[in-house]
């Protein structure tokens, strides 16, 4: 049995081996929010193309830094965006201005524009300084090839797309965004005692409720399900099952039969299959019993405990925002999928041996999350029992109380 940290080392090491497909199909802009960057992105041009105006006011020219605008400047003329030109005769006279507008190209000499905060009414179409304020050439203009030039290097393969990417998409023309395909997902129940949730279960039976869950977590992450399979607890019968969801899928859940009981079958017949196992049992409550390996054709396997509140908090702790990143190049400040951290309410007696996943809800004062208060586990098989908790908090092993106001990693329910 490893520990919860050696957990997350060992899969995180698996998911940056993977061999990932690109999309045979491209992202519109609309639609490509929440997906992987497939290849780079350069520049096709600088940005901005042009001198561009920053605010609206009046161009003037300066000969240098030293350069003392004018009292008053004539207007000569005006520059929207859009608009290429300006009348030639604007450009006679160091005390001749233009009127400019926010977004415009701003054209040689015209170096410097002043604000219309910054001017009055003077005779005529003249505008007059309010103050001797400094200027100097390049004021409230967006130089040219300033964010950045054409040719450089804008977005990395691997980058997880998110609102501020689009804009740069769109700006070099991207209308068709390669990005890397979302994984294949099955999922695989056992159990004799299931039946499906429309069934009425006779008195030695329930309704299976860990696949809807997990179903339902994927599709909510933008990752719908492909295969939902159930096995009785048959070796052959799993044998079977299990062979068909690896082979049509990049990743595949199991829910059950990952134990030691007499029909825990699962850990056998992957090894059979030909997966590789990575670990089997971490040391957290609950679901020590949780498996991790690679399938032979190149995907990943989650083999989850059956017990309701093991299987989903095993998911949502190890899996969902792995899956969420599928193929995302880690960054300094995103090396793992760690949860929110936020401090601990109360004092929360740890466990020497195992970190602890207990349910938690969050404190909120005057609006804003402000802490954690855990509540006492009821079980792993007493799913109403998180009905009251917004997620999970991690609660390190050690051999001493956490302290109240102690920052743990909280992982919310989808």
């Amino acid at each position: 049995m490893i520990s919860a940290p050696e957990a997350d080392r060992r899969i995180d090491e698996v998911f940056a081996g993977l061999t990932l497909r690109i999309d045979s199909q491209h992202a519109s802009l609309g639609e490509c929010l929440g997906r992987v960057l497939a290849s780079d992105i350069v520049a096709d041009r600088d940005q901005p193309p042009f001198d561009r105006v920053a605010m609206d006011g009046i161009a003037v020219a300066l000969a240098d830094t030293h350069s003392t605008p004018a009292d008053v400047f004539q207007i000569r003329g005006s520059l929207s965006p859009g608009q290429q030109t300006v009348a030639a005769e604007a450009f006679a006279g160091s005390d001749c201005a233009i009127e400019v507008m926010t977004g415009a190209a701003l054209p040689q000499p015209w170096n410097t524009v002043i604000p219309w905060e910054d001017l009055e009414p003077s005779n005529g179409t003249g505008r007059r300084l309010r103050a001797n304020a400094p200027f100097s050439p390049g004021l409230n203009i967006h130089c040219r090839g300033s964010d950045y030039r054409g040719g450089d290097l804008l977005l990395r393969s691997g980058t997880l797309l998110r609102a501020p990417h689009v804009h740069v998409l769109a700006s070099v023309g991207c209308s068709a965004v390669p990005v890397l395909a979302r994984p294949r997902v099955a999922l695989v129940s056992t159990g004799d005692e299931l039946v499906a949730v429309e069934a009425a279960p006779g008195p030695h039976q329930i309704r299976m409720s860990n696949m809807p869950a997990l179903a339902a977590c994927l599709l909510r992450a933008g990752l719908p399900v492909g295969t939902t399979i159930h096995s009785a607890d048959r070796e052959d019968e799993l044998l079977r099952t299990l062979s068909a969801a690896l082979a049509a899928s990049d990743v595949v859940f199991i829910s059950g039969a990952v134990s030691k009981g007499s029909k825990d079958f699962v850990p056998a017949v992957l090894d059979s299959l030909g997966c590789s196992r990575v670990f089997h049992g971490v040391a957290h409550k609950p679901g020590k019993p949780l498996w991790f390996g690679t399938s032979p054709q190149g995907g990943v396997v989650f083999a989850l405990p059956g017990n309701p509140v093991s299987s989903l908090v095993c998911f949502i702790r190890y899996a969902l925002l792995r899956l969420r990143r599928w193929g995302q190049s880690p960054s300094p400040s995103d090396l793992r999928p760690d949860g929110v951290v936020l401090p601990l309410a109360d004092a929360v007696k740890a466990h020497p041996g195992f970190t602890l996943l207990v349910p938690a809800r969050v404190v909120e004062r005057a609006g804003e999350i402000t802490a954690l208060q855990t509540e006492k586990s009821k079980g792993s098989g007493n799913y109403a029992g998180l009905l009251s908790s917004d997620g999970i908090a991690e609660i390190p092993a050690q051999d001493r109380t956490v302290p109240a106001g102690s920052p743990v990693r909280f992982f919310p329910w989808p």
